[in-house]
């Protein structure tokens, strides 16, 4: 059942603004309570939060318009969860489609949706290996919804350097989620687990462009599926974490022959994706090495395809969280504005 959530953006009752390339600044009362009263009322809907937040992260990262980044104090906060219809979703799409639309059109978070009626196991997933005993520290850690994927740090120093790291509480916080949600860590083993890097745009995408987006770490040295951590840091592993079999076992037979899509591969040099040059939002690609900049252009035979070349990790308004109309946009001479799939496949446009 839907868990409603009393959304205090308007009221301006806010807290956990996740700041790109910087720690978070500002007035402790946008995010803090010290006794969750004030004037004779309570401050935190449903009663206290811990860390003496005013929210939950569900709280504080939704919104009843259609708004996708609003400013409190000074403090500007990512709405990952709006009512109304996003009018620009950030990176990560919108939970806002799963609510309305059903469960494959994005992630079921704890807070915002229920169960998936569906299925039982994350897609990809392997059935024996979801039994051990190792896997239930993550899993268990869904009842706690954004800290499934997320460990939020939002004091953490900000990256001086433009890539954010383990000093900066990793890339949009994708730490180590399964040692940060067990209720026996100190909160200070997941600090040594591998996270996440990347480079994050200061808008979140609102406003892609091949100059101005978030910079993905990719890497292809992995193999197995078997991620219990971002193997080289990059996004791709940390998705294996649950979607292991969409990583491996992905060509069959002496010739080769693709049975899955291929997923932390490389883009080669050569036929119709040497024609995809200038880098698009659309369908991003990551980087096996990162300088802190913000490439425009591809770099074939080392530019990674992965998980979010294709899909939005929190939802998006198609079905299987998809960046585009793969069933209506997607056929032959069609146009790459509109289908992601031929930015890559370009001999397959219109054009």
């Amino acid at each position: 059942m839907r868990r409603k959530v009393k959304l205090l953006l308007i009221a301006l009752s806010l807290c956990c603004s996740a700041a790109a390339s910087a720690a978070i600044t500002g007035d402790c009362v946008d995010c803090h309570t010290m006794h969750d009263s004030q004037d004779g009322s309570v401050i935190a809907s449903g009663g206290p939060v811990g860390k003496l937040l005013t929210s939950d992260c569900v709280g504080c990262h939704s919104s009843t318009t259609s708004s996708t980044i609003v400013t409190v104090g000074s403090s500007r906060v990512p709405i990952v969860y709006n009512q109304a219809a996003p009018t620009k979703p950030l990176a990560g799409g919108n939970f806002h489609w799963v609510v309305e639309n059903g469960d494959n059109h994005g992630h079921n978070v704890f807070g915002i949706v229920g169960q998936d009626s569906t299925l039982s196991m994350a897609p990809g997933g392997d059935p024996g290996f979801a039994s051990l005993d190792n896997c239930a520290v993550c899993h268990a850690a869904l009842e706690k919804g954004c800290e499934s994927c997320h460990w939020p740090r939002h004091h953490a120093t900000g990256d001086a350097d433009g890539i954010a790291g383990q000093a900066d509480g990793w890339y949009r916080f994708l730490g180590s989620a399964m040692d940060a949600a067990d209720p026996t860590d100190t909160g200070t083993t997941a600090v040594g687990k591998p996270g996440v890097i990347g480079v994050e745009d200061a808008d979140w995408e609102q406003n892609p462009s091949s100059i101005a987006h978030n910079v993905y770490k990719g890497a292809t040295n992995y193999s197995d599926g078997d991620s219990y951590y971002p193997y080289e840091n990059s996004i791709g592993s940390l998705c294996t974490g649950c979607h292991e079999n969409f990583h491996n076992s992905m060509i069959v037979g002496p010739l080769g022959v693709w049975i899955r899509h291929p997923s932390d591969v490389v883009l080669p040099n050569s036929g119709e994706y040497a024609d995809y040059t200038t880098y698009d939002p659309l369908a991003p690609v990551a980087k096996q090495t990162l300088d802190g900049s913000v490439p425009s252009t591809i770099t074939h035979d080392s530019d990674v395809v992965t998980c979010l070349s294709c899909h939005r990790a929190h939802g998006s308004p198609y079905p299987d969280m998809l960046r585009w109309d793969y069933e209506n946009e997607c056929v032959s001479g069609g146009d790459a504005a509109a289908c992601g799939c031929l930015v890559c496949h370009t001999a397959k446009d219109g054009i």
